[in-house]
C-alpha cells in the first residue's frame, strides 16, 4: 500500500514536473515567436523607410522648393528604429548575434549615408540658387544688351545656351554638359574683357561667378546623388533580413527539438501529463503556423494570398522581356465607404480569384497585389499585340462579371495600364493614370507621349513664375469693356488677371491658372484682382466684373478673404459683378446659394459665365438668385453663320427674358456677329471687336500709371 502510494506520489510529482517544464517551454516558445514576429516586422518597416528616404532625396533634387526637414525627419526616424532594434538585448544581442552584428554594420553604413545626404542637400541648395539666378541674369541681359550689336548678341546667345545646358545638366544628371559650361564660362570671361559699361560688366561677372560655382560643385553633387541612390545599402538591409530569417528559424528549430524531448517525458506520466502534452502540441502547431506566416509575409499579401511589391521586385529582375499589366478598381473608395471595409476586403479577395482564373496558365504569369486596390500581372512578352490581347481578355472578363460579396451584388469596373518599356512599373503607372483621367478609355498601353516629365517641368517653371509674381505684387488686372447694345448705359468692364513678367510682357491666365489651382493659389490671385478692381471702382465709379472659380467659393478661407475685401470697400461693393463659371464641378448648390445671398448683402450682382458651354442645369440655376447670364463664346463666335448656334443662343435669350435675367454675349469678334446678337435681342456684348483687354490706365484716363 505504501509502495503504491509512493508510486502515485512519484507519478504526481512527475506530472507536476512535466506540467512545470511544459509551461516553461510554452512560455519560451511564445516569447520567441512573438519576438521574431516583432523584429521581422520592424526590419520590413526599416527597409521600406530606407527606400522611401532615397526616393524623397531624389524628389528634393528635382523640385525647386522642397522642405528638407522632411528628409531630416525621415533619416532621424530610421536612426531611431535602428537604435530600438539594437537595444532589444534578449532578441538581438542574445540568441541572434549574427543579426546584431549585421544590423550594427548597417547602422554604420546608414550613418555614412546620412552624412552624404546632408552634404548633398547643401550642394543641392547651392546649385538651385545658381539655377534660379542665372535665368534672371539672362532676362536682365535681354533688356541691357543690344541684340543688333554682334558682340552684345553673342552675350545674349551665350547666356541663353548656358541656361539651356544648365537645365539639361541638372535635370538629366549628365556630367558631359560640364565641359560645355566651362567653355561658355571662358567665352563670358573673354566677352567681359570687351565690355565697358559697368552695369553690363556686373551682369557678366555675376553670371561667371554663378556658372563657375555650378561647374565646380556639379561633379561632387552628381557623385553624392549616386551615392545616396546606391542600392548597396538596400542590399545590406536585405542581407540583414535574410540573416535574421535564418537565425530565427534555427532558434525555433532548437525550441522545437526541446519540445519533442519533453513530449517523450510527458508520454511516461499519468493522464494529467498527457493532457499537457496535448496542450503543448496544439500550441506548437499554432506557433509553427505563425512562423510560416512570418516567413511568407515578406513576399505574400496577407489578404489576397498574391505576391506583394517585394515579391514583384524580386521576380522582375529575373525576367528577360518583362511586361506588366496594372489593374485598378474604379471608385473602390466609394465601395469601402458605402458597404464597409469588410465587404471591401472580401471584394479584393474575389478580384484576386477572378484574376487567377482569367490569366491563361500557359503564360506562366505572376499575380500581385501592389497597393490598396491595385493588382499587377507580370509575365514574359516580346510583342505589343500579345500584351494588348491579354489586357482585353482581362477587361472583358471584368465587364462580364458580377461579384456576389457577403450576400450583396457588387458591380465594378476597372482601369488598366500596361507597359513593356524600361522602368516597367513607372511606365505602366503612367498609362494607368492616363486611363483614370480619361472619361472614355478603359485601358492604355504605354507610349512615350504619356511621359509627363516635360509637363511637370513646365508646371514647375510656371509655378515659380507665379509665386514670384505674387511676392512682387505683379498679379494685375487688365480690363475689357462690356457694351450696352441699346446704348442706354456706359460700358462695364471685366477684370482679367495677368502676370507682369517684364516691362511690356504679361502672361495670360490660360498659361498659369492650372498651376495655380494645383498649388492652391487661385484664391490668392482672385483676392489680388478683386482688391485692385475695388480701388479702381472707388476712383472711377464704374461697374466691374470679377471672375470666381468654384474653389474661391467652396474653400472657406478663400471665401472669407473675399468678404473681408467687400466689407473694407463697402462703399463701392455694389459696383462689383461676380462671374461664376458654369461647370460640372458645381455639385454643392447650397454653398453657392449661401455665397450669393451673402454677396448680395453688399449690393453685388451675380453672373453665370460660359453659359451653354455643354453643361447647363436650368433647374438648378433657377434656384440660384442670379442676375446675368453670360453666353459662352463658342456659341457666339459662329452665331452669324451657324444655324445650330443661333438656335441655342435664341433659346438661352428666351429663357433669360422669361426669368428676368440680363444676357451678355462674349467673343464678339466682327460686325456680322454684333449685328446678329442685336437681332437676337442680347442685352450686352463683349469681345475684341468692341475693345481688347488693356491695363487700367488705357480705359480710365484719370488714373495715374
Amino acid at each position: 500500500m505504501n509502495r503504491l502510494l509512493y508510486k502515485v506520489v512519484a507519478a504526481l510529482l512527475a506530472a507536476f514536473l512535466g506540467v512545470g517544464l511544459m509551461l516553461y517551454q510554452h512560455s519560451r516558445m511564445k516569447e520567441g515567436f512573438e519576438t521574431s514576429q516583432h523584429i521581422g516586422g520592424e526590419l520590413q518597416k526599416l527597409y521600406a523607410d530606407l527606400i522611401d528616404l532615397q526616393h524623397t532625396v531624389l524628389e528634393a533634387n528635382y523640385f525647386l522648393y522642397f522642405n528638407n526637414d522632411i528628409i531630416y525627419n525621415k533619416a532621424g526616424s530610421i536612426q531611431r528604429q535602428i537604435e530600438t532594434l539594437l537595444t532589444m538585448e534578449e532578441g538581438l544581442g542574445g540568441n541572434l548575434e549574427k543579426t546584431h552584428r549585421a544590423l550594427s554594420e548597417f547602422k554604420r553604413k546608414f550613418e555614412n549615408l546620412a552624412e552624404t545626404i546632408n552634404s548633398f542637400l547643401t550642394l543641392n541648395a547651392s546649385l538651385k540658387n545658381s539655377s534660379i539666378y542665372l535665368p534672371m541674369l539672362a532676362m536682365k541681359a535681354y533688356d541691357l544688351f543690344d541684340i543688333n550689336d554682334p558682340e552684345e548678341r553673342r552675350v545674349i546667345l551665350a547666356l541663353s545656351r548656358i541656361n539651356a545646358s544648365l537645365f539639361l545638366a541638372k535635370n538629366a544628371m549628365d556630367e558631359t554638359f560640364i565641359k560645355e559650361l566651362e567653355s561658355y564660362r571662358n567665352d563670358l570671361e573673354e566677352m567681359l574683357g570687351h565690355t565697358k559699361t559697368e552695369t553690363k560688366r556686373r551682369i557678366l561677372e555675376t553670371s561667371i561667378r554663378h556658372l563657375g560655382l555650378f561647374v565646380d560643385l556639379f561633379p561632387k553633387f552628381y557623385q553624392q546623388l549616386q551615392a545616396v541612390l546606391d542600392r548597396s545599402i538596400q542590399n545590406e538591409m536585405h542581407k540583414t533580413m535574410q540573416i535574421f530569417s535564418r537565425e530565427s528559424s534555427a532558434e525555433l528549430e532548437k525550441i522545437n527539438w526541446i519540445s519533442e524531448v519533453l513530449l517523450a517525458l510527458y508520454l511516461m506520466t499519468l493522464g494529467i501529463v498527457l493532457y499537457f502534452v496535448f496542450y503543448s502540441e496544439r500550441e506548437y502547431i499554432r506557433l509553427k503556423r505563425t512562423q510560416r506566416q512570418l516567413q511568407r509575409s515578406l513576399i505574400i499579401d496577407y489578404l489576397t494570398g498574391l505576391g506583394n511589391r517585394e515579391a514583384f521586385m524580386q521576380e522582375l529582375h529575373k525576367m528577360r522581356h518583362p511586361a506588366l499589366i496594372l489593374i485598378n478598381i474604379d471608385r473602390f473608395k466609394h465601395i469601402n465607404e458605402f458597404y464597409g471595409s469588410m465587404v471591401g476586403d472580401h471584394l479584393l479577395q474575389a478580384v484576386a480569384r477572378l484574376l487567377e482564373a482569367t490569366v491563361p496558365k500557359e503564360m506562366d504569369a505572376r499575380l500581385y497585389r501592389l497597393g490598396g486596390d491595385d493588382f499587377g500581372v507580370l509575365f514574359e512578352c516580346t510583342d505589343e499585340a500579345s500584351l494588348r490581347q491579354v489586357v482585353e481578355t482581362i477587361l472583358k472578363r471584368f465587364e462580364e462579371e458580377t461579384f456576389e460579396v457577403d450576400n450583396l451584388t457588387v458591380d465594378i469596373s476597372v482601369s488598366i495600364g500596361a507597359s513593356m518599356a524600361g522602368k516597367l512599373f513607372e511606365t505602366a503607372d503612367m498609362a494607368l493614370k492616363m486611363v483614370k483621367s480619361s472619361k472614355r478609355k478603359r485601358y492604355a498601353l504605354y507610349d512615350p507621349s504619356l511621359d509627363l516629365s516635360e509637363k511637370i517641368a513646365s508646371n514647375i517653371h510656371m509655378l515659380r513664375q507665379l509665386k514670384t509674381a505674387i511676392s512682387h505684387d505683379a498679379v494685375i488686372p487688365y480690363f475689357q469693356p462690356i457694351v450696352d447694345l441699346r446704348g442706354k448705359k456706359p460700358p462695364k468692364y471685366e477684370a482679367l488677371a495677368r502676370l507682369q513678367v517684364g516691362e511690356n510682357e504679361t502672361i495670360m491666365p490660360r498659361c498659369f491658372i492650372e498651376a495655380a489651382r494645383q498649388a492652391k493659389l487661385s484664391g490668392v490671385i482672385t483676392t489680388r484682382i478683386l482688391k485692385q478692381t475695388l480701388e479702381i471702382a472707388r476712383e472711377t465709379k464704374g461697374s466691374f466684373s470679377v471672375n470666381l472659380s468654384i474653389e474661391d467659393i467652396t474653400v472657406e478661407h478663400d471665401r472669407h478673404r473675399l468678404f473681408r475685401l467687400l466689407k473694407e470697400y463697402e462703399d463701392v461693393a455694389p459696383s462689383i459683378i461676380f462671374e461664376i463659371l458654369e461647370t460640372e464641378e458645381i455639385n454643392d448648390y447650397e454653398i453657392i446659394s449661401d455665397f450669393i445671398r451673402d454677396a448680395k448683402r453688399y449690393g453685388c450682382r451675380i453672373s453665370i459665365d460660359d453659359f451653354g458651354s455643354g453643361y447647363s442645369n436650368f433647374e438648378k440655376l433657377l434656384q440660384l438668385d442670379i442676375d446675368i447670364i453670360k453666353i459662352d463664346g463658342s456659341l457666339i463666335m459662329d452665331v452669324d453663320h451657324n444655324r445650330h448656334a443661333e438656335l441655342v443662343v435664341r433659346t438661352i435669350v428666351d429663357f433669360a427674358k422669361s426669368a428676368d435675367l440680363v444676357t451678355v454675349a462674349e467673343f464678339v469678334h466682327s460686325k456680322a456677329v454684333l449685328d446678329k446678337i442685336k437681332e437676337l435681342d442680347v442685352d450686352f456684348a463683349q469681345g475684341y471687336y468692341l475693345g481688347e483687354p488693356k491695363p487700367a490706365d488705357h480705359y480710365f484716363k484719370t488714373l495715374k500709371a
